[in-house]
């Protein structure tokens, strides 16, 4: 179970040339930015493109309050340099009781294929365990291949097929449930 002191200040990541840091109302027009590309919308559900500045600052509001709600933690992937957001990486839902959590997480089309995700999630990773998450699970449409593999290379060990499971790119597509458990 996570104790309570993991939310007295946000946990702060140093990854060398990116940081996992809070994140802000500053990273709205970012969030915006990449979370529109075309690239991103095969593997994005309808309900997580952002159509205005406005609902992205809604968005990234709403993860940001995880963390002030004490009921998660989400984290936004920036370049260390300039501090711009690139991404984000995080648990959507952390069960306390079961000690369970759902990770998930988007990138710039621009950074894809550099290892930044792999480094975020493994990251992500040793803080669960120190908090002590003992199951780790993950939802990724069956086509999203960088996704897959990204979870592969983190230990996660696919669970099973999710039929039909989200309304993505005006199709209802299947997903593949993945675990990574202690």
């Amino acid at each position: 179970m996570i104790q309570q002191h993991f939310y007295q200040k946000f946990p702060l990541i140093d990854l060398n040339d990116i940081i996992l840091r809070e994140l802000t109302d500053e990273d709205a027009e970012d969030y915006f930015q990449y979370m529109s590309k075309p690239e991103m919308l095969p593997f994005l559900a309808q309900n997580n493109i952002p159509s205005t500045v406005e609902y992205a600052l809604d968005e990234v509001r709403y993860w940001s309050s995880l963390f002030h709600n004490k009921r998660s933690f989400y984290w936004a992937i920036a370049l260390k340099d300039t501090n711009q957001l690139i991404g984000t990486v995080g648990f959507n839902t952390i069960s306390q009781i079961h000690s369970r959590a759902e990770i998930s997480y988007d990138l710039d089309f621009n950074y894809w294929g550099k290892g930044i995700m792999l480094k975020s999630i493994k990251a992500i990773l040793k803080f669960a365990d120190y908090a002590g998450v003992v199951r780790t699970q993950a939802t990724v449409i069956i086509d999203n291949v960088r996704s897959i593999n990204a979870l592969e290379r983190c230990g996660f060990i696919k669970e099973g097929l999710l039929k039909k499971y989200e309304f993505v790119n005006m199709q209802h597509k299947d997903y593949f449930m993945y675990s990574r458990v202690l």
